[in-house]
């Protein structure tokens, strides 16, 4: 066999030996990975909110509250809730009234300024922090875009009997839009007040509001967030 035919015979064989073995495993090509991130949908410039809620944890006071909030956003992740004020309608617990009808002179001065005593309204102005944007499936059927914010302040409660007390607070709340500029929110808080024989005092609060965008919302802050291949 001529040299040359050996030679061209010799290529084919060492050509075929990938097709024999199958191909190498996909570790050894280094491919791009492409990563996109969808854009919001809603955005925020300035938010009315009125608010329903329930201050379910003190063992000898319930509160039921109405009140309302602005918030002003300065971006996407940060805006400043100017003010959240609220009206508490006081309950009484089972506790408390055996206290008063079977202990009534023992509990008189405790009652004053003390652990008998009830918040009446509450306000404070807080730093909103936003750092999620979700996008859930309702009942399978019907996607509903939200959001997560951690709120951060400061203000005061007002109390039947003593008077006003400073208060700090922290919490979170999550939205759900229903239209670009409604929304519904889901809050949740922990208020922190200052009584001087207790000395610092949780109070939770648990509140649901409906917000209205003040103004035309804006259709967007940011320019595209689709990311480079990696």
């Amino acid at each position: 066999m001529p040299a040359r035919s050996l030679v061209l015979l010799a290529l084919a064989a060492i050509a075929a030996i990938p097709r024999a073995f199958g191909a190498p495993p996909t570790e050894y090509y280094d491919l791009p990975k492409v990563v996109a991130v969808q854009n919001r949908t809603y955005y925020l410039n300035s938010d009315l909110t009125v608010n329903l809620g329930w201050l379910p944890s003190d063992a000898f006071n319930k509160g039921y509250t109405i009140g309302g909030s602005y918030t002003y956003f300065f971006s996407d992740y940060l805006g400043w809730e100017v003010v959240n004020a609220n009206y508490s309608f006081n309950s009484e617990t089972n506790l408390k009234k055996d206290l008063l009808e079977n202990f009534g002179a023992a509990v008189e001065n405790v009652g004053f300024g003390g652990i008998l005593d009830f918040i009446v309204y509450y306000f404070t102005s807080n730093v909103v922090y936003t750092p999620l944007y979700t996008k859930s499936l309702l009942f399978n059927k019907n996607i509903v875009r939200g959001e997560v914010s951690f709120v951060f302040g400061a203000g005061g409660a007002g109390f039947d009997e003593s008077g006003l007390r400073a208060l700090i607070t922290a919490g979170a709340y999550l939205r759900f839009f229903t239209k670009e500029d409604r929304s519904w929110k889901f809050d949740f808080r922990n208020n922190v007040y200052f009584e001087k024989s207790l000395g610092a005092v949780n109070t939770i609060s648990l509140m649901v509001g409906y917000s209205m965008q003040l103004g035309d919302p804006p259709k967007s802050r940011a320019t595209s967030e689709e990311l480079e291949p990696k």
